[in-house]
């Protein structure tokens, strides 16, 4: 697993609290985003997301949570595996956004698994979604796939 995507810099610690970078695109660009793809290229099977939110790529949600970031990795990056949040109980996310809401945010981003340790929140908010259509089936089938396909090439189901 690479992490953190898309990079951290020198941006305080999520796990105490909100950390913003201010840097440019092309600071990642030239940077940051080397060893990610050096990593896809050598066959990464998953990337874990930062809770920072990188201005350049989206002013307004941490990297976790942004549709925006999920796009640059996917689409610009090139990478189809499976993408994974940082833990939804730091700091960074629980004083920005909260618990309930943000694993809704994480599964409409893009993120294929979600590190929550309080599930005992995040899963029956997630569930309420699907049911009220503000995640669709088809966004889980996606990650469904992947993480079968994941565990497949791990020999971990056969």
């Amino acid at each position: 697993t690479l992490k953190q995507f898309p990079g951290y810099g020198s941006n305080g610690d999520t796990h105490k609290g909100f950390a913003v970078d201010d840097r440019s695109y092309d600071t990642f660009i030239n940077s940051d985003f080397i060893p990610f793809r050096s990593g896809i290229e050598a066959g990464a099977d998953s990337i874990l997301v930062a809770h920072n939110i990188v201005k350049c790529m989206d002013e307004n949600l941490p990297a976790s949570l942004s549709p925006a970031v999920h796009k640059i990795l996917r689409d610009d990056l090139g990478f189809d595996g499976v993408i994974m949040t940082d833990d939804l109980k730091m700091d960074a996310i629980k004083e920005y956004i909260g618990d309930d809401v943000s694993a809704v945010l994480a599964v409409k981003a893009g993120n294929d698994l979600i590190i929550a340790s309080n599930f005992d929140t995040q899963i029956p908010t997630v569930l309420a979604a699907v049911a009220d259509g503000t995640i669709t089936e088809e966004r889980l089938d996606e990650s469904v796939l992947r993480i079968l396909e994941w565990k497949l090439r791990l020999g971990i189901i056969s």
